[in-house]
């Protein structure tokens, strides 16, 4: 599908400029249009605001109009009208029907977000499985009493109890020994899964918020870890479990031991003491509830609480992951997750400005972001699940991108995918997707090398995180082509000892294409326009300024793509990465075509109109 013809607006800096109370808004329109008007809903009341025609070249004109900017949220869309026949246009793109307000265009009113965050790329470590103290490979003789230790080449069982319980003896001066490792790759955010103590080496059912456990090095390793990486110029983000402790957490210890005890009032007790809600009904995991203002102030108000603590002070965290943050604060018609999340980025920017709030969140996060609240999301249904539904090569035992699913993988075209992305992405603001991560896979899903089943298919995948909008994630090891078929026999060991075991192809793409995303502004925060889909293709450019940056990611082979850039004069266009079949003719044309698997990221200058 050609999309050359199609209007175009996006909330990147060529297409929005704030002023004061006031935020001028500009629309590309091929063509033309007898008027272009911006639907705007203030107070559920909505209101057409005509545009004015500001620029017209190669047949493409762009229309300007100035929009109140209102507080919390300015909500608005366009209506381009030819014959008295309405085109509206959306997030998710033009429609020749009325639509509804879910896939309206988003600008947030409230503090921005760090703004080193569009440029980086997070490399997510599960300690346990990263890197020992040294370099023994045999089963740890030290070991917690409930562990099963595991010499470090053993395989992770994918499923039931004992797969939480396998102890391999990985910890945080492991993950500082090898900090060498990440800077070569280009990763600079080191995002650690959970570093309190608890029961299991998943660490998601803490028993205690107020120290490191002891078994990961204790307080004194993460000083260290953080202390070296700054002095790297990286940054360290933790993993903070705001829905639920570990049923040995010494909260909830408290509140089964004495129902008048303030921690009483920090779960949900059904029947005091043995029955109380819990994640997804798994009782080692009891839910917080956040309708108890002490669990308010302990868990991030106060001072000393469990968020601020770790990011002030000589060596604090640059941020955190806000572990099943999809399901804070909401329990049937209990819904405060709006709330909490508007009070964490609050105190977040009182007392660390600088610091990331990164959410999880596995579905639709749209209805969950259009506040001032999480910074960004773990955009599974905007880019994981996409690119998982067209690269997989139907590996069997594969869950649909998530531990705890029995759902097959889905199979699907470049151009279902494209129509995957473009509506997954129409809910969130476009500053929270640019500080939202693209995650190939995680600690919660297949290996992507698994589902992809092969070398270059990975490195189109790792294309499209590094050159989509959103911040590169990388499982430690998907970056030397490690397997698994689910999220707890993904959670392999490094090899160290074992090099000879590296995907060196594959690493050396994850460098080049890690490099490219962090030296390349537009592909930071630059607007998206698709240009063209099909069965095995898609084609966009991604623009800030006069820099343009065009990219062909495809399957398999296919014929000639011709692509009009109209307006966009990028004849200086020259191919800075590629991979695979593709050959790329930017002769003044864009033609591109492919004899298999592969990519093509051009880099050039353009001459959009500068905002009126």
């Amino acid at each position: 599908m050609r999309f050359s013809h199609d209007p175009h607006h996006d909330g990147s800096p060529d297409y929005l400029t704030a002023n004061g109370d006031r935020v001028h808004v500009r629309v590309r329109v091929p063509g033309g249009a007898d008027g272009v008007y911006a639907r705007v809903v203030e107070d559920g009341e909505a209101v057409l605001i005509e545009a004015r025609p500001e620029h017209r070249a190669d047949g493409v004109s762009w229309y300007g109009v100035d929009l109140p900017r209102l507080e919390v949220v300015t909500t608005y869309r366009f209506a381009i009208v030819r014959d008295r026949h309405y085109t509206w246009l959306n997030q998710e793109g033009p429609h020749d029907h009325e639509v509804t307000d879910d896939g309206d265009f988003r600008l947030l009113d409230s503090p921005a977000p760090p703004d080193w965050v569009p440029a980086t790329t997070v490399y997510q470590i599960f300690p346990d499985r990263f890197a020992r103290d040294d370099d023994s490979v045999d089963s740890p003789t030290d070991h917690p009493e409930w562990a099963v230790p595991r010499d470090w080449d053993h395989e992770p069982a994918g499923s039931g109890l004992l797969a939480s319980r396998e102890f391999y003896g990985g910890t945080l001066e492991g993950v500082r020994r090898h900090l060498d490792h990440l800077a070569d790759l280009g990763a600079e955010v080191v995002y650690l899964t959970p570093f309190f103590p608890a029961g299991s080496t998943h660490r998601y059912d803490a028993s205690s918020f107020d120290e490191v456990d002891p078994w990961l090095g204790g307080d004194a390793a993460l000083t260290a870890l953080v202390r070296e990486a700054h002095a790297r110029g990286m940054r360290v983000m933790g993993d903070l479990t705001t829905n639920h402790t570990g049923d040995e957490h010494e909260w909830f210890l408290a509140a089964k031991a004495d129902a008048d005890s303030p921690e009483a009032g920090f779960y949900h007790f059904t029947s005091h003491p043995e029955e109380y809600v819990s994640w997804l009904g798994v009782r080692s995991l009891p839910k917080l509830d956040y309708t108890d203002g002490e669990l308010r102030e302990r868990v991030y108000g106060a001072d000393d609480s469990v968020l601020v603590s770790r990011l002030v002070g000589e060596d604090p965290l640059d941020g955190w992951r806000i572990d099943v943050a999809n399901m804070t604060g909401r329990l049937g018609a209990l819904d405060l997750n709006h709330e909490v999340s508007g009070e964490i980025a609050a105190r977040m920017r009182e007392t660390a400005p600088r610091a990331w709030l990164l959410a999880e969140h596995f579905y639709d996060a749209g209805p969950d972001t259009r506040h001032d609240g999480w910074h960004g999301v773990m955009n599974y249904a905007g880019f994981t699940r996409p690119v998982w539904a067209w690269l997989n090569t139907g590996p069997e035992g594969v869950r649909y991108a998530a531990t705890h699913t029995s759902a097959p993988l889905p199979s699907s075209g470049a151009a279902e995918a494209v129509r995957a992305l473009r509506a997954a992405n129409a809910g969130l603001p476009w500053r929270v997707r640019t500080h939202s991560v693209n995650a190939l896979s995680t600690h919660d899903s297949a290996r992507f090398r698994t589902v992809v089943g092969d070398a270059v298919r990975q490195t189109v995948g790792v294309a499209a995180q590094a050159t989509l909008p959103g911040v590169p994630f990388v499982f430690a090891g998907d970056e030397i082509g490690l397997l698994g078929r689910d999220g707890e026999n993904s959670r392999r060991t490094m090899p160290w000892h074992r090099t000879e075991d590296w995907d060196t192809e594959v690493l050396a793409a994850h460098r080049r294409l890690l490099a490219l995303h962090r030296e390349v502004p537009a592909l930071q925060s630059g607007g998206l326009r698709w240009l063209d889909s099909g069965e095995h293709h898609m084609t966009f450019l991604r623009t800030l300024g006069e820099q343009v940056v065009l990219v062909h990611l495809t399957d398999g082979p296919h014929e000639e793509v011709g692509c009009a850039l109209d307006d966009l004069d990028a004849r200086d266009l020259k191919v800075v990465e590629g991979d695979g079949g593709v050959k790329a003719r930017l002769d003044g044309e864009v033609a591109l075509e492919a004899d298999g698997p592969g990519f093509v990221v051009a880099v050039g200058t353009g001459t959009l109109p500068t905002i009126g």
